[in-house]
């Protein structure tokens, strides 16, 4: 690998940085749909720029991304503007997965058909994971950011320096939207550029794993996804606190995804340089996704029960007080409290007998 292409990263990365800060810095209203294009525009420019320039001719896999992830984004801006089926919105991420699928972009794990299947549902449920983070107060370009870093050096690691400057270019292109995304009164990005985001990512990770062992296919999705996979179980603890009580602020989740996320990446780039077995640290993030959704999944049925509990509680003590509380008239006779206002002196006390 030459100097230049091990720079190449760095560079698209800043480019796509000033790109993505230069699209958003006019707009002084919230426009929904704005965030999105400029992210995939920044993005895509950068990485091609950034490839013919440092590295050769466009290489086919990120061409194949690029495109797809182009047409997930326009989905996502027609979802935006106005209703968008789910079932419609399913099959054309299904058709954008398996064309990137067509291109040697694969889950690669038992080395037959079933491969193709397999890496289609991946990459659409990881996207749609990442879709959530959008709804976490700005934690979408703040993961993307961060895993679109450790991911590029993990390419650049592994010898795939077409994949590290597309991750890098994401990356950057976050960074430079990232002010703007959690200023009040400004641009948010929207579902365009988090469906962009976690397809680019989706599919990084599974082309620097195509081809290569069991244990480092599995350790290779998962740990990009741990952050998606998290950001998605407290969004659903979120929806389901607001049926009975206010949610708390969503910018604690930020940080907390973004560490998750330094974590894996170092994680990754661990098992990429061959410090830490990839079948542990595989199982360890299994384990780890499966406890938090198990967590989550037991806290809102926990949650649900405890509501009913408490209905059927509140039903038992007013049959309770109904019977044994003396009825109106059978009360003791003294003085009777009567209702005031806030600002009128209170009624002068009447003595009887």
């Amino acid at each position: 690998m030459t100097p230049l292409a091990a720079l190449a990263p760095a560079l698209a990365g800043a480019v796509a940085g000033l790109l993505a800060a230069a699209g958003l810095r006019p707009v002084r209203r919230t426009v929904p749909y704005l965030g999105g294009v400029t992210l995939a525009a920044a993005t895509a420019g950068a990485a091609v720029t950034g490839t013919m320039v440092a590295v050769g001719p466009l290489d086919r896999r990120v061409s194949a991304v690029l495109l797809a992830a182009a047409a997930v984004a326009l989905l996502g801006l027609i979802a935006d503007v106005g209703a968008l089926p789910l079932v419609t919105r399913l099959i054309v991420e299904s058709v954008a997965a398996g064309g990137v699928v067509l291109c040697g972009v694969q889950v690669t794990l038992t080395g037959d058909w079933l491969d193709g299947p397999v890496s289609v549902m991946w990459i659409v449920a990881m996207t749609n994971a990442y879709g959530l983070l959008d709804r976490l107060g700005g934690a979408l370009a703040a993961v993307a950011a961060v895993t679109g870093a450790f991911l590029a050096g993990t390419a650049l690691v592994l010898g795939d320096p077409s994949l590290a400057v597309l991750a890098a270019a994401l990356a950057g292109a976050c960074l430079g939207a990232l002010p703007y995304g959690r200023a009040r009164g400004r641009v948010r990005l929207g579902p365009s550029a988090s469906l962009f985001a976690g397809f680019v990512l989706t599919c990084t990770a599974a082309g620097l794993t195509a081809g290569r062992g069991t244990a480092v296919v599995a350790s290779g999705l998962l740990l990009p996804a741990l952050s998606a996979i998290v950001g998605a179980g407290v969004y659903a603890v979120r929806r389901s606190r607001r049926a009975d009580r206010p949610a708390g602020p969503a910018r604690k989740a930020s940080p907390a995804l973004c560490g998750v996320s330094a974590g894996t990446g170092t994680a990754g780039l661990a098992v990429a340089l061959g410090w830490v077995p990839a079948s542990a640290v595989a199982a360890v993030t299994a384990a780890t996704a499966a406890a938090l959704l198990c967590y989550t999944r037991l806290r809102h049925g926990f949650r649900c029960a405890r509501l009913r509990h408490d209905s059927v509680y509140a039903r038992l003590m007013g049959a309770w007080m109904a019977v044994w509380m003396p009825a109106r008239e059978d009360r003791p006779r003294g003085r009777v409290p009567r209702p005031r206002s806030a600002g009128t002196p209170p009624p002068p006390v009447v003595r009887r007998g």
